[in-house]
């Protein structure tokens, strides 16, 4: 009978401690997995900006299609313009812009930064 007793008292100890362990291990899962998904979307919209033309207004790029609870925002700023001068000039004036791309999860935002030239 006391035998009997020690053993429910040690998992009555011992199994919320390994519930709650487990427990533990899913959230961190979860924010993983949601850090991973958060960093590839971001990654995808901004080589999806790179393959489009340049555009003078960030509104005007093409958003990918995001998965249910997640959004993707693109915003821009002009960092430098430039034109060479003579003789390599072509009177086209370079434009570098700064790409902010912004994806929002259920867990959280990522944002990444990138540059595209306009020529």
């Amino acid at each position: 009978m006391i035998e009997m007793m020690v053993v429910l008292t040690l998992v009555g100890v011992l199994l919320p401690l390994v519930l709650g362990g487990m427990a533990s291990g899913s959230v961190i899962t979860d924010n993983a997995y949601d850090r991973s998904v958060l960093f590839e979307l971001a990654q995808s919209q901004m080589e999806e900006i790179q393959r489009q033309p340049y555009q003078v207004n960030a509104a005007n790029y093409t958003l990918i299609a995001a998965p249910a609870g997640y959004s993707v925002s693109v915003a821009s700023s002009v960092v430098q313009s430039y034109t060479y001068p003579a003789p390599l000039s072509t009177a086209t004036q370079e434009t570098v812009q700064r790409v902010t791309v912004t994806v929002t999860g259920v867990r959280g935002n990522y944002s990444m930064q990138a540059y595209k030239v306009r020529r």
